[in-house]
């Protein structure tokens, strides 16, 4: 009895511990992307393009420590993505020469292993990686051709029976960041692990660079 009420204790006080250097914070940032898509047409021809896409993303996460490892932790969070993008196309996907205009909008679940250390008594440095879980919650795309005598196309990509995207994309992320009294930096990079489009033959992947601002609990 007595050793287990000591175990019990020990596990107590970690858990205290644990708790007692948990932080929730908030984050706020600029996302730079690229995504490229590759069409195969009926002759088995590749055709690839790369579209830019610049947003923004915010949202929160909770970090929590690994007490058994000195500086090594954990953290869990959602964040809404916001990108849109334009790109002229001399002729795409059987459309004559145009411009094509994006709005993605996804919510994205990061669980992260990290790893930092303390310079001073309010300031360290750390790093971080893990997969991300992606639910895109919209992504229309309106091509608008360059001939004055033509109207411009719009199509919601997760519509319909056969949509033109999966909603659902696992990508991987880590970068870099510092803590200076609570305010946090963080620069980081994602990469899709999964496709995005599955409809005309076409698949495309991105790949993003992110660099945001937060404030830790």
């Amino acid at each position: 009895m007595k050793k287990l009420f000591t175990t019990l204790l020990a596990a107590s006080l970690m858990l205290v511990g644990t708790q007692a250097f948990a932080q929730l914070s908030a984050g706020v940032g600029y996302i730079n992307a690229n995504e490229k898509s590759t069409y195969t047409g009926s002759d088995g021809t590749k055709t690839t393009t790369t579209a830019p896409l610049n947003g923004f993303y915010l949202g929160g996460q909770y970090d929590m420590p690994i007490p058994a490892v000195s500086g090594l932790g954990a953290n869990a969070g959602v964040y809404a993505n916001f990108l849109f993008g334009s790109k002229h196309y001399d002729g795409i996907l059987g459309f004559g020469a145009g411009t094509n205009k994006i709005t993605d909008i996804t919510v994205n679940l990061p669980i992260n292993a990290t790893f930092g250390f303390d310079i001073s008594g309010d300031t360290n440095v750390f790093a971080y990686a893990g997969p991300i879980f992606q639910f895109g919650l919209a992504n229309k795309s309106t091509y608008t051709p360059d001939s004055n005598s033509s109207s411009s196309t719009t199509n919601d990509n997760y519509a319909g029976d056969n949509p033109n995207r999966n909603r659902f994309n696992l990508l991987i992320g880590g970068g870099i960041g510092a803590q200076v009294a609570g305010i946090r930096i963080v620069l980081g990079v994602d990469q899709s692990l999964l496709n995005y489009t599955t409809a005309s033959k076409t698949v495309a992947s991105r790949f993003q660079l992110k660099l945001g601002a937060g404030y830790a609990f």
